[in-house]
């Protein structure tokens, strides 16, 4: 094995970042008297990950870890900029596996194209197949194996030094989907709703376990779980991505994915949400979610008089605000994370004073 060479983690920095994003998760600091706030400039980490190629990096361990060793230096140096964001977190994290790695164990085929992070094929097509489902090894099956593997390789390679996130295990559907023909089971909600129900049932236990065997391999666990937590921080609950979410109903929401996601917000003490696109008919639904911390829904495809309804005084908008009319309209509603670019790193700290500035104005 080669040797790396690695870098010592600021921890009263970490700290710092840390605490201020809890700050903001226990809606503590509404109004923004001491906000957080993610520097970044050209050549820093790019949403919280250098561009590399995540098929070479779940192929080659060596080349995965130099790739992550790198962007954890560059987040060092956005902590040190004065950057406390979540992206400024320096991890090791397991995203190249996808969104859906546990799906591979109930039979779904990991598809890797280079340059890509991989698509899961469905092992199955019919509700009768789903029915005969039964938990399958979750300790090497599939891809899990190599995770696992993957971790102490980490753990060896760092003495433990780095933080080691897990992988990005979504959510119920997200897995679901990915093991029942992603049509097939939005069909079986009408057809055979209590296929979908066993499989759903099956896949949020799934997550549970196999997030857990991860972390209790990791020998410096970083303590965040579900829908990418190599790019967050949070100081409780779990991140669930639903992007399946747009193409039902609200009462289908309600019945085939609520109660799976509520099982995983108890067991973890709150939930995050993540979906990509339009989702506003969702939101009230979303913030009714047991342990709800809060959701990232885009302005640019959800309604904003909608997310400010919808969040006002119950969670977190879990996004990074770089204009200040936006923060303005938003302090003292909900959290929300500031955010400044710039070319260079001086450039970054001096945009980001100014948007505190402005916003306090």
């Amino acid at each position: 094995m080669s040797k790396f060479e690695i870098p010592e983690i600021p921890h009263e920095l970490v700290l710092k970042a840390r605490l201020k994003q809890a700050a903001v998760w226990d809606l503590a600091d509404l109004d923004l008297a001491d906000p957080v706030v993610t520097i970044s400039w050209d050549g820093s980490a790019v949403n919280g990950v250098l561009p590399a190629d995540p098929r070479r990096m779940v192929e080659d361990r060596e080349y995965d870890l130099a790739v992550q060793l790198q962007n954890v230096r560059r987040k060092i140096e956005m902590l040190e900029a004065g950057s406390t964001g979540p992206n400024s977190i320096p991890t090791l994290n397991l995203l190249h596996f996808g969104t859906g790695p546990v799906a591979t164990a109930f039979g779904a085929t990991m598809v890797m194209r280079e340059g890509s992070q991989p698509h899961f094929h469905p092992a199955v097509h019919t509700a009768e197949e789903v029915l005969r489902m039964d938990m399958p090894d979750l300790r090497r099956g599939g891809w899990l194996g190599a995770i696992i593997d993957r971790i102490e390789f980490f753990n060896d390679a760092t003495q433990g030094k780095i933080p080691i996130t897990i992988s990005d295990n979504a959510g119920p559907w997200c897995i679901a989907s990915s093991i029942w023909h992603y049509e097939d089971m939005i069909e079986g909600i009408l057809t055979c709703p209590e296929a979908v129900h066993h499989l759903l049932g099956l896949c949020t236990r799934a997550i549970i376990e196999v997030d857990e065997r991860q972390i209790e391999t990791a020998r410096n666990a970083w303590g965040v779980i579900g829908d990418a937590p190599g790019l967050s921080c949070f100081p409780r609950g779990a991140g669930l991505a639903d992007d399946v979410m747009v193409t039902v109903s609200t009462a289908m929401w309600r019945e085939f994915f609520k109660p799976y996601n509520e099982i995983i917000s108890r067991r973890y003490g709150g939930i995050i949400y993540h979906c990509c696109m339009e989702h506003e008919r969702h939101l009230q639904g979303m913030s009714e979610t047991a342990g709800f911390m809060g959701y990232d829904a885009d302005p640019g495809y959800n309604s904003m008089d909608v997310i400010e309804k919808t969040l006002t005084g119950k969670g977190v908008w879990n996004r990074v605000v770089s204009d200040a009319a936006t923060a303005r309209r938003c302090r003292g509603k909900f959290g929300f994370f500031l955010g400044a670019h710039g070319h260079t790193k001086e450039n970054a700290v001096e945009n980001a004073r100014r948007l505190l500035d402005a916003v306090h104005a």
